[in-house]
């Protein structure tokens, strides 16, 4: 898997901030964190830093990372959260 051009970055962010006020709180929580992620360009020791490893929005920002990377197998990370609606 080859690393997610900008324009795909930003067609998730879009996607994501339009999937969130549909979502429950839980669901909404996991898209902060993978915004965080994705806007902020963040890094995997980035992620270690700032979530509690184990914890679920460690999770959901380290499954963001490897989406952005092309590691994830996924194609888009908001499908995975449009099941929620």
């Amino acid at each position: 898997m080859t690393m997610k051009t900008d324009e795909e970055v930003q067609a998730e962010i879009n996607a994501l901030k339009e999937l969130q006020p549909k979502l429950p709180l839980r669901a909404r929580q996991a898209i902060d964190a993978a915004l965080m992620v994705l806007e902020g360009r963040l890094s995997h020791d980035n992620v270690y830093d700032m979530f509690e490893e184990g914890s679920e929005e460690f999770e959901d920002a380290f499954a963001a990372r490897m989406w952005r990377d092309g590691t994830s197998g996924s194609d888009s990370l908001s499908a995975l959260y449009r099941e929620l609606i």
